[in-house]
């Protein structure tokens, strides 16, 4: 069989083993190359944009084991068993003394997670192994024959995917490379024209009921109406985004929101992916007409100037939009769009001008802290995927989210305006 073009909440049982121990390789993979590259122990300084690596990697073991391994009731029905306490299906003793307490995101602050003592790598690796083994033998034995008995597996082994582009985030940010990662990205068939796609009026839902599995954040009862549009058919690329950095409006207040121009005078200069070309050259033309070097994943890089603008903070995507009498799109319009056979996709993640926001009548799933502390007006919807992103979690309908100033992640954008 070929899982190579599936997404995970459409799987079945046996394409979800080869699916499940496809993703594990990869994690395993990655242990070891943190490991080569900071040690046995796997600690770096507290970052607020990273988590301590060895408690990431344990996590992820943690979260199969809650969730499938120590599970007795492990199905979950969306229509009838949102007042479940599962904890107390949950009793079992885990791999690891105090692992709840300890490998729980919901339960042990970010900063605290510097402060246990955590298992050592070969500990880690033995429990990423076990935890693999046991879930192989659970679904073996009880093979999941609906999609509610399909629940668990499926959050699982997304929650895993999800870290793994968290890990080659992290990679990027303590400067070492994730082999065969970067020419993902740097091999890119990406052209820097990027004509518009023209929208009437139309009704849509948000919610696509056809999958096997939904996140919480996505059930949506209702459609919305939107205005007639149009919108980039793909990301802006380095070449147009350098533009505007380097040109005298980068700098115009008129340009930036209110929250952007306090990013822009306090973090700009220190964080930006940008900052030390904006230093360095003064114009467009000062730099080669085909590539622009830069630092990425710790080795001096030569960029093509036509690849899509990446590592971009909302703020910046926003104030460019501005700057050619555009405005980022909605995360509706991007999912109109995105039924466009013309609209290109999947390179970047996109920021999209909504706040991320809880769908009317939400309610949360077992895993409450997935979305529902995050609707706190503070982060923005993303849409798409990137080259980082597993190819068998790619999906048009998911909903990523994240706060503006981030630059870590693998983030462009595209404009879109009224018509």
């Amino acid at each position: 069989m070929s899982i190579s073009n599936k997404n995970f909440r459409d799987l079945k049982p046996a394409e979800f083993i080869e699916c499940f121990q496809k993703t594990r390789r990869e994690t395993l993979k990655t242990l070891k190359i943190f490991r080569e590259i900071l040690g046995s122990e796997l600690r770096i300084p507290n970052l607020t944009e990273a988590n301590l690596p060895i408690w990431e990697f344990c996590h992820v073991g943690w979260f199969y084991e809650r969730w499938i391994v120590r599970n007795t009731r492990c199905s979950f029905d969306k229509s009838y068993d949102l007042s479940v306490d599962w904890d107390n299906f949950c009793r079992d003793r885990t791999h690891f003394k105090d692992a709840d307490s300890i490998f729980d995101s919901s339960k042990i602050e970010h900063n605290a997670r510097w402060d246990r003592n955590l298992p050592t790598f070969y500990e880690t690796l033995d429990y990423l192994r076990k935890t693999r083994d046991a879930v192989i033998e659970k679904i073996e034995t009880n093979s999941p024959e609906t999609d509610e008995a399909f629940y668990f597996y499926k959050l699982s082994l997304a929650h895993e995917m999800m870290h793994l582009e968290a890990f080659k985030m992290t990679a990027q940010i303590l400067n070492f490379e994730i082999p065969g990662l970067r020419s993902k990205y740097l091999n890119l068939d990406f052209c820097s024209e990027s004509s518009f796609l023209s929208f009437n009026e139309q009704t849509i839902s948000p919610y696509y009921e056809n999958y096997a599995f939904h996140f919480d954040n996505e059930i949506f009862n209702g459609e919305t109406t939107l205005k007639p549009f149009k919108i980039q058919s793909s990301c802006v690329s380095l070449k147009s985004f350098l533009d505007f950095l380097l040109s005298d409006d980068f700098l115009n207040a008129s340009f930036w929101s209110k929250e952007g121009k306090i990013w822009l005078s306090t973090s700009f200069y220190k964080k930006s992916f940008y900052k030390n070309i904006k230093k360095e050259f003064k114009k467009l033309t000062d730099i080669d007409s085909e590539f622009v070097k830069i630092k990425w994943f710790g080795k001096d890089e030569n960029l093509r100037l036509n690849l899509p603008a990446l590592h971009v903070s909302f703020y910046e995507a926003e104030a460019y939009a501005k700057w050619v009498g555009m405005r980022l799109p909605t995360e509706l319009e991007w999912l109109l769009a995105s039924q466009n056979t013309n609209f290109h996709w999947g390179d970047v993640w996109e920021w999209t001008s909504n706040t991320f926001s809880e769908p009317p009548d939400f309610v949360p799933h077992p895993y409450k802290d997935y979305s529902k502390p995050w609707f706190d007006g503070q982060h923005k919807t993303v849409k798409g995927a990137s080259f980082a992103t597993c190819e068998n979690f790619r999906n048009l309908h998911f909903r990523n989210f994240y706060k503006p100033n981030r630059m870590d992640i693998f983030s462009g954008f595209r404009t879109a305006c009224f018509v």
